[in-house]
């Protein structure tokens, strides 16, 4: 569990690509995939795709320190 917190700590403060590009991709994607469907649905739907949108991220970016770490 603490390698894992410090992962997380380094891949937040540290200097990462894959978080600012990540976050980029979910706010355009999402505007460009829920905004169509209906006039409400990113007003409804937007903080969760966000939301799960910033954990998958998080995770995929931890993973991925991880796997670089152990090379």
């Amino acid at each position: 569990m603490s390698a894992f917190l410090y992962r997380t700590r380094k891949l937040l403060f540290g200097e990462t690509w894959l978080l600012p590009i990540g976050v980029a991709v979910l706010v355009g994607g999402g505007g460009l995939v829920l905004r169509p469907l209906d006039h409400g649905a990113w007003h409804d739907l937007g903080v969760v795709f966000l939301l799960v949108g910033a954990v998958v991220l998080v995770v995929a970016a931890v993973e991925r320190g991880a796997g670089a770490a152990k090379r």
